[in-house]
């Protein structure tokens, strides 16, 4: 039997999108002994179902319940956000009682393609890695694509440019970022990409060597407004000047089309990188997750007791959005995070206790007035939601 969660891990291998469905709150349900009552009709809390485009697997335990956590899962797909509904009994059950599903949606890794393997591109892998992309460094030298000099890499690939981009699958998850060793084939790339449908696209250059390429352009015909949503010159203004200062600035710019940010580019001097609104609109980040899930499927498979926390709702100064996620060990350890501080660690020991006592998924909310958040140095109170669940191998589907 598969465990729930493997089903995320393999959509999100192969790229697709995905949803999990938890019923993480049932009113007038359960009995006091845990058993479900003759009338209840809606699960257990922790029932999940998964849901993707192309497969569904799990039961929530009723054809209408079902449907009715794929119809909330299909609207978390098209939002990109956690949704959370309550939902009653069909017209005409005897049963009364509630339950409280919750749809966390998961998107493939962002993908961050760094054509060019010199001394920028080792620190910016580095940075992106750190930041969730799953990233690919192309180059045609031997001795600077190598998996030793980008052990964070998903993937070194040693070829022709105009071969690699011709092989590599880019779309519109996809960032790129052109440093290779001279003006002849940063010209060639961006020829290559700049009327693909992409995330992000920057290319590093003098402002001279920015003015020549965009003339170089519009001589070809490329429309005016294709050549201005390049990011040239790249990254934010910083006043970079080392690699690692470039890399800097390069991953902050990533950072603020990804998110909506509001920070100067480079490129607004030159009329470009404009019209961002952030394309990332989900409070998780698939990439951040994957170890998480990971260590998850092995405790099930293991039969290594934990905790699970899933950020639900998080409103105000809250460090993490929802989607945020931590697991809890007996021995008090954890692995992920859903923001530190006073929350996280009110979380922490509310785990504890859950696995102490074996029980149930509970809704745990935890709100900080404005005394309190001022004392942790935030500037105002925030309210957190957070689903705590036990980890266990029953939860096999």
């Amino acid at each position: 039997m598969k465990f729930i969660y493997e089903y995320v891990l393999d959509a999100l291998a192969a790229g697709k999108r995905a949803v999990l469905v938890t019923v993480a709150v049932v009113t007038e349900g359960p009995g006091q002994d845990g058993k479900r009552e003759k009338e209840n009709i809606f699960p257990l809390p922790g029932g999940k179902r998964f849901f993707s485009p192309e497969l569904k697997a799990g039961t929530l335990g009723a054809d209408w319940l079902d449907r009715t956590a794929d119809e909330l899962a299909g609207r978390a797909l098209r939002s990109g956000t956690l949704e959370k509904a309550w939902v009653s009994g069909p017209a005409g059950a005897a049963a009364a009682g509630h339950c409280l599903l919750v749809a966390e949606p998961f998107f493939r890794p962002d993908e961050l393609v760094i054509l060019g393997a010199g001394h920028v591109a080792r620190p910016l892998v580095q940075m992106a890695a750190m930041l969730g992309y799953a990233v690919t460094v192309v180059d045609d030298r031997p001795e600077f694509a190598s998996r030793e000099r980008f052990p964070e890499a998903r993937q070194v690939i040693c070829a022709d440019f105009e071969q690699a981009l011709e092989n590599l699958p880019l779309g519109p998850g996809t960032s790129v970022v052109i440093v290779t060793r001279g003006h002849q084939h940063d010209l060639l790339c961006l020829e290559r990409l700049i009327g693909r449908d992409l995330a992000y696209l920057g290319m590093i250059g003098s402002r001279r060597k920015i003015k020549l390429m965009k003339e170089h352009l519009l001589a070809k015909g490329v429309p005016e407004e294709r050549i201005a949503a390049v990011y040239m010159p790249i990254g934010l203004d910083l006043g970079a000047q080392t690699p690692e200062e470039i890399a800097v600035s390069i991953a902050a710019e990533l950072i603020k089309v990804r998110r909506g940010g509001g920070a100067r580019s480079l490129a607004e001097d030159f009329g470009g990188g404009r019209g961002n609104r952030g394309y990332l609109r989900g409070g998780s980040l698939a990439a951040q997750d994957l170890d998480l899930f990971q260590t998850l499927v092995a405790c099930v498979r293991q039969g290594t007791p934990a905790a699970l926390a899933t950020v639900i709702a998080a409103r105000g100064s809250s460090p993490r959005k929802a989607g945020a996620k931590m697991l809890i060990f007996p021995d008090g350890s954890i692995c992920g995070t859903i923001g530190g501080g006073l929350v996280e660690e009110e979380v922490r020991r509310a785990g504890l206790d859950l696995l102490a006592a074996d029980g149930l998924p509970v809704l745990f909310e935890y709100a900080m007035d404005n005394d309190t958040a001022a004392a942790e140095g935030m500037i105002c109170g925030g309210k957190v939601e957070v689903l705590l669940e036990p980890v266990s191998p029953s939860k096999i589907s």
